[in-house]
């Protein structure tokens, strides 16, 4: 049984795979970001602390990243590089704006290596589930989210997503604002919306 490393990573606020997968970067300002993936094994350990299945136990891509170490290498770089074309697209989408063709590029190609593998099979109490038939390649954890990221890309929802704002001193992290009033503007209140609220608080007390 995998342990999850849930503490090592950041907190899922995001509402969506595709989003937290993008917010392993924090913050998301330019020079400033921790990257919370370092190599294959991080982004294993990814999914195991957010449970979402993959066609091959985490246990059994792990043994096999060690044996190919150079297709692990090349798994983690296609990883990195379609989270940030995520990223851009959902940005660009959200905003109206024409979105790069590389980015459609990288996103198209998951998609279409995950092509034929995923089904739906019987639950057992009832009804249908998603399921994966077997694969053996280490690229198979781009799936789960580049299918995720063309759901959200391609419904009315891609509307409820929001930037955590930089300019005020947030992390730049995105964010499905499900709030009642669709007024909701940091990724979490807790963190950087209460940082805010300092900031506020002293700037206030210093011009008194």
């Amino acid at each position: 049984m995998e342990v999850s490393p849930l503490a090592s990573f950041p907190e899922r606020v995001g509402g969506r795979l595709c989003l937290d997968f993008v917010n392993t970067v924090d913050p998301r300002r330019p020079g400033e970001g921790q990257d919370y993936l370092g190599d294959y094994s991080d982004v294993l350990d990814w999914f195991v602390a957010v449970d979402v299945p993959l066609p091959r136990s985490v246990s059994w891509l792990r043994r096999r990243a060690n044996q190919r170490p150079a297709e692990a290498a090349e798994a983690f770089r296609l990883a990195t590089e379609m989270r940030e074309a995520v990223f851009s697209l959902v940005n660009s989408s959200r905003q109206g704006d024409s979105v790069a063709p590389r980015d459609l590029v990288e996103l198209n190609e998951a998609l279409a290596d995950s092509a034929g593998h995923r089904f739906l099979a019987p639950a057992e109490r009832g009804g249908v589930q998603e399921s994966w038939r077997t694969a053996d390649s280490l690229t198979q954890v781009l799936w789960p989210v580049a299918i995720d990221a063309w759901d959200l890309l391609t419904e009315p929802e891609l509307a409820q997503v929001r930037q955590c704002p930089t300019a005020a001193g947030g992390c730049g992290w995105l964010f499905l604002d499900a709030s009642r009033a669709r007024n909701r503007r940091w990724c979490d209140m807790r963190t950087c919306g209460n940082r805010a609220k300092v900031r506020a608080h002293y700037s206030r007390s210093v011009g008194a």
